[in-house]
C-alpha cells in the first residue's frame, strides 16, 4: 500500500500528530487535536493535518508497563489508534512510547496562581501553546523510533519488526 506514515501520541485531551511522507525515515511533527473540540475522535482534523494524502500507516504511541504489559490506559490508546487506522483505510502499528513526552524541553505544569507572576516566567497562554506542540513533537519521536527500528526493505516489511506488546503482527 502506498502513502504516508502517520505517528500519533493519544492522549486524555490531546493527540500530537506526525508524519513521514512515503519512502522517507524523517518524523516530522504536524499538529496537535484537541479531542475536547471534536466529534468524531479528531478523524475530521488528522485527515486535515495530512492534507487528504493516502496513509499506508498509523504508528500509534502505546504506553506500556516497564514489563511490557498493557494496561487500561494503554488498552484505550491503542484502540483509538486503530479506529483512527481503519477510518483511513490505513494499517496500524503499536509503538511502545515510554520517555517519548518526558522529553519536550518544557518546564513542568504549574498550578493555578494569582494574575501576578516572577519576572521571566511564561505566561499561561503561551505555556499552553508549547505544551499543544509538545503532544506533536512527541508523536514524532515515537514515529522516528518506529521508522528506526523497521528494516529497511521499506513499507511491505512493517511484519518484520519486533511488534508493541499485544501487536497482532
Amino acid at each position: 500500500m502506498a502513502g504516508c506514515v502517520i505517528g500519533i501520541d493519544p492522549g486524555e485531551r490531546w493527540i500530537g500528530v506526525a508524519r513521514a511522507a512515503a519512502g522517507s525515515s524523517a518524523a516530522l511533527p504536524v499538529g496537535t487535536i484537541d479531542l475536547r473540540s471534536s466529534a468524531d475522535e479528531g478523524q475530521g482534523e488528522l485527515r486535515a493535518l495530512i492534507g487528504g494524502d493516502a496513509v499506508a500507516v498509523l504508528v500509534a504511541g502505546v504506553p506500556v508497563r516497564p514489563d511490557g504489559a498493557m494496561d487500561e490506559q494503554a488498552a484505550r490508546f491503542r484502540a483509538l489508534g486503530e479506529r483512527l487506522a481503519a477510518a483511513l483505510g490505513a494499517e496500524f502499528a503499536g509503538q511502545e512510547e515510554r520517555g517519548t513526552s518526558q522529553r519536550t524541553g518544557l518546564p513542568p505544569p504549574r498550578g493555578a496562581g494569582g494574575k501576578a507572576r516572577r519576572a521571566g516566567a511564561r505566561s499561561a497562554r503561551r505555556t499552553k501553546r508549547e505544551r499543544e506542540r509538545s503532544h506533536a513533537a512527541a508523536a514524532a519521536r515515537i514515529l522516528q523510533r518506529w521508522l528506526d527500528e523497521r528494516p529497511a526493505r521499506g513499507v511491505g516489511a512493517l511484519r518484520a519488526r519486533r511488534p508493541c506488546t499485544g501487536d497482532a503482527g
